[in-house]
């Protein structure tokens, strides 16, 4: 099978395909991944797991030219399934594997397609004629995509996002990650993973932050994760006099020992689907404060397994870290329900077996 998308750059989205990849060979799949623009960080965990990776070098803009290169591809690999991770990589891949005679081509939306733009919601409309089904992570984002009419409510499936929870359960140094930060560990520290871009706003968490450390200097800030955003952050961080209490430690193949660092996750992106950075700090144990947009209010039972606040709202923000950091019984207690929600819904194998059982079922019905 194929699974296909823009590029491996670290995300949510890129790291969902490197867990079915893992477990492909138990599912007796053989895996090719086709990055339309370029491998990215993550090529090589998927090579390392048996996946072969093929990139086609996608210059910017609309090159219909693609759809003949990518069709190539496919009737030399001839696969009885292709999986599609984004709407522009479903495009131009659909059609391409219906003159290759693929039996088979699904897609999963990520997250909420930018669909308010005319050009993206005919764009979504036409690439949506080539799957079946689409696979959605959370009911907002199925509620999305049938209001902008990409595709009709039936076609739609539900498979929430999983995880790889032996990989986080895996024993590390205490305090390795404070001890390379220079944070002692009696420090209240608050953390993110993610892409440094835009659409995370963690501007928005740096300037909770800011206001957090007038009321606690010993409390620090740990931003996993690197982007075009990665100057400017640091930029913000320094003017507001924060430079010796903010790390920013780029990307890390691993977070586990980063999240185990924290007292607090916090998530501040202004769009979500179901983020895969969530559910790690869940299942390490981290009690998270994440923004109520997209699928989080599905994933987090407020004031139960995690917090939720308004999005760009840095004072909301503040008042609900520092309520967790001043109070270990509830980080405690909050931190063991959001962990047994994860361990109960969203592990991998869950995941990949509905994948697997409905690529089944569908090639059947084919033929």
């Amino acid at each position: 099978m194929v699974h296909a998308l823009l590029s491996l750059d670290v995300g949510g989205l890129e790291r969902n395909v490197v867990n079915q990849v893992r477990l492909a060979p138990s599912l007796g799949q053989d895996v090719t991944v086709v990055c339309l623009e370029r491998p990215g960080d993550l090529a090589s965990q998927a090579e390392a797991l048996g996946a072969r990776i093929i990139c086609l070098d996608k210059p910017p803009g609309i090159r219909l030219g693609l759809i003949h290169r990518i069709a190539t591809v496919l009737r030399e690999l001839g696969p009885q399934v292709v999986h599609t991770h984004d709407v522009t990589t479903l495009f131009y891949t659909g059609p391409a594997a219906r003159r290759a005679g693929v039996p088979l081509v699904v897609h999963t939306e990520h997250g909420r397609g930018d669909y308010h733009h005319f050009r993206k919601r005919l764009l979504g409309r036409l690439a949506g004629l080539y799957a079946r089904p689409f696979y959605c992570l959370t009911e907002d984002m199925a509620a999305w995509v049938t209001s902008h009419r990409i595709v009709p409510r039936r076609k739609i499936r539900l498979i929430f996002n999983g995880i790889d929870m032996a990989r986080f359960r895996e024993p590390c140094v205490p305090d390795a990650v404070r001890s390379e930060l220079g944070i002692s560990p009696e420090s209240p520290v608050i953390g993110t993973v993610g892409r440094l871009s835009e659409i995370k706003r963690q501007d928005v968490l740096i300037q909770a932050f800011a206001r957090i450390r007038q009321r606690v200097p010993s409390a620090h800030l740990i931003l996993v994760g690197d982007g075009p955003l990665r100057q400017s952050l640091g930029e913000l961080a320094v003017a507001l006099g924060l430079g010796d209490g903010v790390h920013f430690v780029g990307f890390r193949p691993h977070s586990a020992p980063y999240l185990r660092a924290m007292d607090v996750f916090a998530l501040t992106s202004r769009s979500e689907g179901m983020p895969q950075a969530v559910l790690e700090a869940q299942i390490v144990g981290v009690p998270v404060v994440v923004n109520r947009v997209g699928g989080l209010p599905e994933l987090i039972d407020h004031g139960r397994t995690g917090l939720l606040v308004e999005p760009g709202n840095e004072l909301e923000l503040a008042e609900s870290l520092l309520s967790l950091l001043s109070d270990p019984e509830r980080r405690r207690q909050m931190s063991e329900a959001g962990r047994r929600e994860v361990e109960s819904r969203y592990d991998i194998g869950r995941m990949a077996d509905e994948y697997h059982h409905h690529y089944l079922d569908l090639l059947e019905a084919t033929h």
